[in-house]
């Protein structure tokens, strides 16, 4: 089973990264996973929700944080663990359009991971914005398949960890704010929470 699990994903890596080549994809997909891109967009949504987000701005902002930090970390702990080599130094003939063949391991992918703990903080806390949050962090983890970096194993492993540990940052943050009377509602504003 896990010998067919490995060939499927090889399959849908060669099909995205030869089969879905076009003048588009390979002018955008390099910008739309680029780190500098990434952080640009990170810094200015913190700062948006620090100046106009008011208390529950601040907190998303904190659970942003935490969530990121758990998820690179938690990333870099698997790809010890699991070591799976990144395509380009199994298969022949990857395209590689934003970086080189690094030697860092493939499986999960932190892209992935860390977009999509930050689009379950979002969403938990601003539904109305999950619709802009989960599709970019997919797009950005297609891109990373796109462009050569990992298998779409690697980035869908990380969506899940990513998913998971952006759930348990937003709990925790959860937890705090209870403890210290200000309780958030989910995608609304907060509310006292009083004990009888």
């Amino acid at each position: 089973m896990a010998d067919r699990l490995i060939g499927w994903d090889r399959w849908l890596f060669e099909a995205v990264n030869h089969g879905h080549r076009n003048a588009v994809f390979d002018a955008v997909m390099p910008a739309l996973e680029r780190k500098a891109t990434l952080l640009l967009a990170a810094v200015l949504a913190g700062a948006a929700l620090l100046v106009w987000g008011g208390a529950k701005g601040r907190w998303t902002a904190a659970t942003a944080v935490l969530a990121i930090l758990l998820a690179d970390q938690a990333a870099g702990w698997v790809k010890f663990l699991v070591a799976r080599p990144r395509p380009c130094h199994v298969l022949p003939a990857v395209t590689l359009l934003n970086t080189g063949c690094t030697g860092s391991y493939a499986f999960p992918s932190n892209h992935a991971t860390n977009l999509f703990a930050l689009a379950v903080v979002v969403g938990g806390l601003y539904p109305r914005w999950a619709w802009a949050f989960v599709p970019f962090a997919a797009a950005v983890s297609y891109a990373r398949v796109y462009g050569g970096a990992h298998y779409p194993g690697d980035v869908l492993g990380g969506a899940v960890l990513g998913a998971a540990l952006g759930a348990l940052a937003l709990a925790g943050t959860q937890a705090i704010r209870r403890a210290l009377g200000r309780a958030p509602r989910a995608g609304g504003a907060t509310s006292p929470t009083r004990d009888p």
